[in-house]
């Protein structure tokens, strides 16, 4: 008896001794669009839903490094938490190719009725465990076009241009599929390298470029070929080491904040062109031959990348595209 009752005193301080559990996540880029607003929001509601239980932390606008750095301290649980972009996902698992290869899943109702597919969702939101991440779910930043300092309204038209490019290899395979040799640049020399005419112009969001490059650039021509994606991620372990109600919590948390952010990003769309046009920039539509062009061109990229992504996931979302698409 006297052994029990010291067990449970034992346990009991343990327990006393743990106290909260500590969620801190990150993202590098500034409160300026829902994506990264989600964060906030986040934090401000688990800190007052589950004060007590468990002290939500945000660190955004690099505080803790670039997406490539926030990764890795997710991985090693220095962080629990935090977003990665779609352009650097595939270098995780290439199944997250699907969203940077070119007209595959290119709109936004094809990543929504892609959510609510739970058997591709979670072939998805599952392939980083190897990696001791998984994905809980995600919100966007807009849908590509491509963002000049002179006007184009021809694929003929662009080839004349110099395009700033991510590191990132899907993004180059799309530009030189085009039949340009673009420049890879990091985001923060971009604002400079448009200035003083060492590029053109770059592929962007229309949101993006609404918030951020429409005092530099007075074009924007849709092209539509992808979107800017954020996939929330957490440490596996600690995750699945959380107690049930308090992960179903988060869970719940998380999802309902990120639907928000969804939403908000497609109602940035929604008024892109007017709030462009009110800036003093021209945005044009490509004729439906053009666009033709852009998408007959690709066809070279989805064969190199196909073997890499696994045909068997791309057959998948070719069959779920189309009967979105129709």
């Amino acid at each position: 008896m006297t052994f029990a009752l010291a067990m449970i005193f034992c346990l009991g301080a343990l327990s006393v001794q743990a106290g909260p559990v500590n969620f801190r996540f990150a993202h590098f880029i500034s409160l300026v669009e829902p994506g990264p607003e989600s964060g906030k929001w986040i934090e401000d509601e688990v800190n007052e839903k589950l004060a007590g239980k468990v002290n939500a932390k945000y660190f955004h606008s690099g505080q803790m490094g670039n997406v490539i750095e926030i990764v890795k301290k997710v991985r090693m649980g220095a962080l629990q938490g935090g977003y990665l972009t779609g352009n650097y996902a595939p270098e995780l698992n290439p199944k997250f190719g699907i969203g940077t290869l070119a007209y595959c899943m290119d709109s936004y109702a094809k990543w929504e009725g892609f959510l609510k597919n739970q058997e591709l969702r979670k072939e998805l939101f599952t392939c980083l465990q190897d990696k001791k991440l998984l994905v809980l779910d995600m919100a966007y930043f807009g849908v590509y076009g491509i963002v000049t300092t002179k006007p184009f309204n021809t694929l003929e038209k662009l080839k004349g241009m110099k395009m700033r490019t991510t590191q990132a290899r899907y993004p180059l395979a799309f530009w030189k599929a085009l039949g340009m040799n673009p420049l890879p640049m990091a985001w923060g020399d971009v604002f400079p390298a448009l200035k003083q005419g060492v590029v053109d112009g770059t592929d962007q969001t229309v949101n993006v470029t609404r918030m951020r490059l429409a005092d530099v650039c007075k074009n924007f021509t849709h092209t539509r070929h992808m979107l800017g994606l954020f996939f929330f991620i957490v440490n596996d372990k600690w995750w699945n080491g959380l107690e049930p109600g308090i992960r179903n919590a988060l869970s719940d948390i998380i999802s309902k904040n990120l639907a928000k952010a969804r939403q908000a990003s497609m109602k940035l769309t929604q008024e892109a062109d007017a709030a462009l046009k009110a800036k003093g920039l021209t945005v044009t539509e490509l004729s439906p031959e053009e666009i033709g062009k852009f998408k007959a061109s690709q066809a070279a990229v989805w064969d190199k990348f196909e073997p890499e992504i696994g045909k068997d996931w791309l057959d998948k979302i070719k069959a779920f595209t189309g009967k979105i698409e129709n």
